[in-house]
C-alpha cells in the first residue's frame, strides 16, 4: 500500500481502544523510540501495514481547541521529505489525582498522534564512525533531502513552521534512503517556550539548538538552519559531537570542523576513493554548513539560499548515472531514421500529435513502440545552403552537444522525394527535401506558460534557479570550440522539465540556415520581437552579444513577471526596459513586489535586475559576457562592462 492510499485508507481521528489494538496497549515490546515529546510504538493495522504512533507526555499545556486545530493544520501538509501525519486521536477521560496533597476527580486528556512508519529507522543510525554504511553521493543526496523538507516548512507556506528540535534522530529515511523530517509540527502544539523546556532535558538534543534560543528564548527560521548546519557537518565528516552538557551549541565540534576539514588532504583521508569533482563537492558542503552555524542568526542563509546553492554543487559535479539518464533520454531512437519511421511515431504528422509551432517548423510527438516520447520537429523552411551534404554535418555535429542546460537533439531524417507537384496549370514531378530533427521530449513545455501568471508554481528560489541554469547552457554554447549563438532566445525556446530544471531548445538552428536567413526568418515572428538586440536586427550584426540582450529581457521578464510588448515598432523592449529602470532598481521598489521574501533574496532579486539592465545595454560592447553574469548572479562582486 503506498503512502497516499494508506493516508486516505487511515481515520483522521482514531478512537484509543483502535490505537490499543494495533499497538498491543502500547506494550513495551511495540516500543519503538522514545523523545522529548513522548514514547513512540509501532502499530500493525489488519491489512499488515504498519503505522507510528506517538503518545504525547505532558500535554496539561496544550488547550484542546489549539490541540485540533494545529493538528488539522499539520494533517494537510504533503512532501516528499516530510514524515506524513496520517491521524490523530484526543481522549479525555476522568482519573483520581493528587492535587495540594488531596486526590480529586479530573478530566486527563491524552493525546496521541499516527504517522507513516519507516522502517529504516533514524539518520543517528547511519552517519557516523568508519563502519558507517553511506558512501559520499548517498550522504549528499540526505542532505539535499532534508534541506528540500526544511525549505517546505519555511518558505513553502503562508505561515512558517519552525521545528526547534532538528537533530539526526529526528530524520526517519525510507526503503530509498529518502530523508524524512518528522516531529516538525509540535513546537506549535506546545509552544516555544514549553519545546524549549522539553527538549533542554533530552540527551540527543545537546550540540544542536542555535544559541539565541537556548540562552535567550528568540526563535526564527535560522534557529532552524543552525541546527541544520550541525547537521551538515555531521553527516559529511562523519564525526560524532562531543555530548558535553556544557557545550550546547557544539562550538568544540564546529571548531574541530573549521580547523581541520577545510583543508584538502584531510578531506582525502576521509573519501580516498573520490573523484576530483567529488572531492570539491564536500568542501563546498563543509564551507555551507559552517556558514549555517554563524553565531549571529543574520549571517545565516536561508532554506531556500542553501537548497539552491545545493543545487549549484550538484549541478558542477553530477551523480554519473543521472547525467547517462539525461543524455540519453531514449535509449531506442535511431541517430538516422528514415522518413517512414519518422511519419509512423508522429501519426503521418497528424493534427492530434501537434505539440507546438515556431519560427523555422512544426513540433510533433512521436511515441515509440516502448512508450517512449520524443519530439519530432518538421522543418518548414528549407534552408539556403551550398550543399545538402552540409547540412547532414551540421546536424551530426549538434547531435554531439550535450548539457543539462541544453535540449538533446537526438536523431534527425533528411530526404528527397520525388513528388507530383501543380505548377502553372501543370503537373510536374519536383524533387521535395524532407528535414526533420528530433529532439528529447519535455512535457513540462516552454517557461513562457509559466511567466505570465496562469501559473504559480514559480516561487522566487526557484526563478533564481530557471535563470541561472539558462545562463549555464548559455554559456556552454558561447565556450564552444565553435561557439554557437542562438540568435533566437525568448521564453517559447526555454523548455522546462519535470523538476522545472530549464533547457534551451532551438539553439542549432542559426547553423543550419546561415545567420541572414536566421535574421529574416525569426523577424517576422511575433513571438521573437522585443527579445532582438537591435544590431542584430537592424544591421545584421550577429555576435555572442547578440544573446546576451535576449537573455537580459528573459531575465527581466522571469523577475518581474511583466510581459514584452508585441508591437512591432518596439523591437528590442525599449518599453519594458524603461519602466523596469522606473520601477524595479530601488530596494523598496523590490521588497513591495516581493512583500514575504527575506533580505538575502531581496538581494538576489536586485542582483538579477541590475543585471538584467545591463545585458540589455544598446551598446553591445557594454553587455558583459556570460561568465561575468553567473558570477554577479552568483554573488561575485567585479562586474567588468567590456569583457
Amino acid at each position: 500500500m503506498q503512502n497516499s492510499e494508506l493516508s486516505s485508507a487511515f481515520p483522521r481521528e482514531p478512537s484509543l481502544e483502535f490505537l490499543k489494538h494495533i499497538t498491543e496497549d502500547f506494550s513495551s515490546e511495540r516500543e519503538v523510540g522514545r523523545g522529548g515529546f513522548g514514547v513512540v510504538y509501532k502499530g500493525i493495522l489488519q491489512s499488515g501495514q504498519q503505522v507510528a504512533v506517538k503518545k504525547l507526555v505532558r500535554t496539561t499545556g496544550i488547550h484542546d481547541r489549539r490541540f485540533q486545530n494545529e493538528v488539522g493544520n499539520l494533517l494537510m501538509l504533503e512532501h516528499k521529505n516530510i514524515v506524513k501525519l496520517l491521524g490523530s486521536c484526543y481522549h479525555a477521560e476522568k482519573k483520581l489525582v493528587e492535587v495540594n496533597g488531596r486526590y480529586v476527580f479530573s478530566n486527563v486528556p491524552e493525546k496521541f498522534l499516527c504517522y507513516e512508519y519507516l522502517s529504516n529507522g533514524s539518520l543517528d543510525n547511519y552517519i557516523y564512525g568508519e563502519s558507517s554504511r553511506l558512501d559520499w553521493l548517498m550522504r549528499f543526496k540526505i542532505i539535499i533531502g532534508i534541506c528540500s523538507g526544511l525549505h517546505f516548512l519555511h518558505e513553502e507556506r503562508s505561515e512558517a513552521i519552525v521545528h526547534l528540535n532538528l537533530r539526526p534522530s529526528n530524520i526517519l529515511l525510507d526503503d530509498n534512503m529518502v530523508p524524512k523530517i518528522v516531529d516538525f509540527g509540535l513546537s506549535r502544539l506546545f509552544g516555544e517556550e514549553q519545546t524549549r523546556i522539553l527538549t533542554q532535558n533530552v540527551v540527543g538534543w545537546i550540540g544542536y539548538i542555535a544559541p539565541e534560543y537556548n540562552y535567550r528564548g528568540e526563535v526564527s527560521v535560522k534557529s532552524d538552519i543552525y541546527s541544520f548546519g550541525v547537521l551538515i557537518l555531521e553527516i559529511v565528516t562523519g564525526l560524532e559531537k562531543d555530548l558535553n552538557a556544557e557545550d550546547i551549541s557544539s562550538k568544540l565540534f564546529i571548531d574541530n570542523v573549521s580547523e581541520n576539514w577545510t583543508n584538502k588532504l584531510h578531506i582525502e583521508s576521509k573519501y580516498p576513493t573520490l573523484e576530483e569533482k567529488y572531492l570539491q563537492q564536500v568542501k563546498r558542503c563543509i564551507e555551507l554548513g559552517l556558514n549555517c552555524v554563524e553565531i549571529d542568526p543574520k549571517n545565516r542563509p536561508t532554506a531556500g539560499s542553501i537548497l539552491s546553492k545545493l543545487e549549484e554543487i550538484n549541478d558542477e559535479a553530477r551523480i554519473p548515472e543521472i547525467m547517462e539518464r539525461k543524455l540519453q533520454p531514449i535509449s531506442a531512437f535511431p541517430r538516422e531514421p528514415k522518413l517512414q519511421f519518422v511519419e509512423g511515431i508522429t501519426g503521418n504528422f497528424s493534427n492530434e500529435r501537434e505539440i507546438g509551432r515556431g519560427s523555422f517548423g512544426v513540433v510533433y510527438k512521436g511515441v515509440l513502440q516502448s512508450g517512449e516520447v520524443a519530439a519530432v520537429k518538421r522543418l518548414s523552411v528549407v534552408p539556403k545552403i551550398n550543399q545538402d551534404k552540409q547540412f547532414e554535418n551540421e546536424v551530426r555535429s549538434l547531435i554531439d552537444v550535450n548539457h543539462t542546460n541544453i535540449v538533446k537533439l537526438i536523431g534527425y531524417c533528411y530526404e528527397i522525394q520525388r513528388k507530383l507537384k501543380q505548377s502553372n496549370g501543370k503537373y510536374v514531378f519536383t524533387d521535395t527535401r524532407e528535414m526533420i530533427l528530433c529532439y528529447e521530449y519535455l512535457p513540462r513545455g516552454s517557461l513562457d506558460k509559466y511567466l505570465y501568471g496562469e501559473s504559480d508554481e514559480l516561487n522566487w528560489n526557484m526563478s533564481f534557479k530557471i535563470i541561472l541554469g539558462i545562463c549555464r547552457g548559455l554559456r556552454f554554447l558561447h565556450g564552444l570550440q565553435r561557439p554557437i549563438i542562438h540568435m533566437d532566445l525568448k521564453p517559447s525556446n526555454i523548455l522546462l522539465d519535470d523538476n522545472l530544471m530549464p533547457k534551451i531548445a532551438d539553439f542549432g538552428l542559426s547553423r543550419l540556415f546561415g545567420e541572414e536567413q536566421t535574421r529574416t526568418i525569426t523577424s517576422n515572428v511575433l513571438g521573437s520581437r522585443g527579445y532582438m538586440a537591435p544590431e542584430y536586427y537592424y544591421r545584421g550584426e550577429v555576435s555572442t552579444k547578440s544573446d546576451i540582450f535576449s537573455l537580459g529581457i528573459l531575465i527581466i521578464e522571469i523577475v518581474t513577471g511583466l510581459k514584452i510588448d508585441s508591437n512591432t515598432e518596439d523591437i528590442s523592449s525599449n518599453n519594458l526596459i524603461n519602466n523596469v529602470r522606473k520601477n524595479w532598481t530601488k530596494m523598496p521598489q523590490i521588497a513591495s513586489k516581493y512583500p514575504g521574501l527575506e533580505a538575502i533574496c531581496l538581494q538576489q532579486v536586485k542582483r538579477c535586475i541590475d543585471v538584467g539592465l545591463t545585458c540589455v545595454s544598446s551598446n553591445p560592447k557594454e553587455r558583459p559576457s556570460i561568465q561575468v553574469i553567473i558570477d554577479r548572479l552568483s554573488g561575485g562582486s567585479s562586474y567588468p562592462s567590456n569583457s
